[in-house]
C-alpha cells in the first residue's frame, strides 16, 4: 500500500501526515526554516525546555537519574517489559542424592501504552508577515504558555496516571497504581498526624518501616505536596540554622524530598527511585514542530513530547511505593 493509499484509508490528508509516514515518523520534517529560521528553532527548543522543566519535578528527577526508556520513536505506542517471579526456598537435607524441589521462575509481560502530550497553537499569515517586516522574531507568549501545559500535564500523569484507557491499558501513577502500598499517618486514635518540624521524622521512618516489610530497601525519594515548602524550610532549633529538609534527607535511605504542585494536597509519597519500580517510556522528547493549513494563510505549532510512567509491580503484587495521608490543614478524602 502506497502513503497516499494508507492516507486516503485513514481518512488522513495533508503534507504533514505524509512527511510524517515518509520519514519514518521523525519530528525533524515538521521542523522546516520556511516559517522559523534555524536560530529561532535553536532558541524555541531551549526555551521550551526550561520552561516546561519549571513544572517537572518527579519526571524530571526519574531523567536525572538516567531512569528513561526508549520505546523506538514516536510510531511506537506500546512500551513492553518483563517481571519475574522467584523460587521456592532452597531444600535442607543430610544427603547430596536427596530429592530437592525442582522449580523455574515464571516470567510475564507488562504494558503501557504511551500517548503523546501536547498543546497546540496557531499563527496567521499576517502575524507572521509583520515580525518578518520588523525583522523581529516571532512573539514566544504561545508557545511559553503551550510548553508550560505540556509539563504540567507530564508531571500530573507520572503522578496521578489517566482516568481512562489507552489501547485497552492503564497508565498509572505513582498515587494512583494498585500494588503501591497505602498508609494514614494518625495518632492511633483516628486523628491524622499534621506534618510539623516535630512529626515529620516519625511519619517518614514509618513509610520506610512499610517498604522494608515488604523487602524494599531505597534509596527512596519523597514527593510532597505545595504547601509544605514552608515547613520544609524552617531551622530546626539546637541544629546550628539546619533546615528541616536537610534534617529530614540525613534519615538513612532518603536522598530527597520534592515538593511538586501535582501531588494531591494531604498525601505524600515515598518512591524506591531504581528501574525495578520505576521509569519513564519515552517516545519523543519534548519538541515544537510545525504545519501550514488553508492554503498556507495559517501556520500550526504544537509542543509536543510522547512518554509514560512505567511502574513496575512485581509478581507477588508489591511495589516500592509507599502513600500515605496525613493532615495538611483540610479535609481529606
Amino acid at each position: 500500500m502506497t502513503v497516499e493509499q494508507m492516507l486516503a484509508t485513514n481518512g488522513l490528508v495533508g503534507g504533514a501526515a505524509r512527511r510524517l509516514l515518509v520519514n519514518n515518523m521523525d519530528l525533524n520534517c515538521l521542523r522546516t526554516n520556511v516559517v522559523l529560521p534555524h536560530e529561532e528553532w535553536k532558541d524555541l527548543d531551549d526555551r521550551i525546555i526550561a520552561l516546561a522543566q519549571e513544572r517537572l519535578v518527579l519526571v524530571q528527577d526519574l531523567i536525572d537519574a538516567g531512569l528513561t526508556h526508549d520505546v523506538g520513536g514516536l510510531g511506537k505506542t506500546i512500551s513492553e517489559w518483563t517481571t519475574s517471579g522467584d523460587m521456592s526456598p532452597a531444600n535442607v537435607s543430610m544427603e547430596p542424592e536427596s530429592e530437592g524441589e525442582r522449580d523455574l521462575i515464571n516470567f510475564e509481560t507488562e504494558r503501557v501504552p504511551v500517548p503523546v502530550i501536547h498543546k497546540d497553537f496557531r499563527l496567521g499569515v499576517r502575524q507572521l508577515a509583520a515580525a518578518k517586516e520588523s525583522k523581529a522574531p516571532i512573539d514566544k507568549t504561545n508557545s511559553d504558555a503551550a510548553a508550560r501545559k505540556v509539563g504540567v500535564m507530564m508531571e500530573d500523569l507520572t503522578i496521578n496516571g489517566y482516568r481512562g484507557k489507552f489501547l485497552g491499558s492503564n497508565i498509572y501513577g505513582i498515587m494512583t497504581h494498585p500494588a503501591a502500598t497505602s498508609m494514614t499517618l494518625d495518632d492511633g486514635v483516628g486523628n491524622l498526624l499534621a506534618f510539623t518540624p516535630e512529626t515529620a521524622a516519625d511519619m517518614i521512618l514509618a513509610m520506610i518501616q512499610a517498604q522494608d516489610d515488604k523487602d524494599f530497601n531505597g534509596p527512596y525519594n519523597l514527593y510532597v505536596p505545595t504547601g509544605l515548602s514552608t515547613i520544609l524550610y524552617k531551622m530546626i532549633p539546637n541544629t546550628n540554622g539546619k533546615l528541616l529538609k536537610t534534617y529530614l534527607e540525613e534519615i538513612d535511605l532518603i536522598s530527597k524530598i520534592r515538593v511538586s504542585s501535582r501531588m494531591p494536597k494531604g498525601h505524600m509519597s515515598l518512591v524506591q527511585m531504581d528501574n525495578e519500580t520505576i521509569d519513564l517510556a519515552v517516545g519523543q522528547e519534548l519538541t515544537p514542530v510545525e504545519w501550514d493549513e488553508k492554503g498556507g494563510m495559517v501556520v500550526n505549532f504544537k509542543i509536543m513530547t510522547a512518554m509514560a510512567p512505567r511502574i513496575k509491580a512485581r509478581q507477588d503484587n508489591t511495589l516500592g511505593i509507599v502513600n500515605a495521608v496525613f493532615d495538611q490543614g483540610q479535609e481529606v478524602a
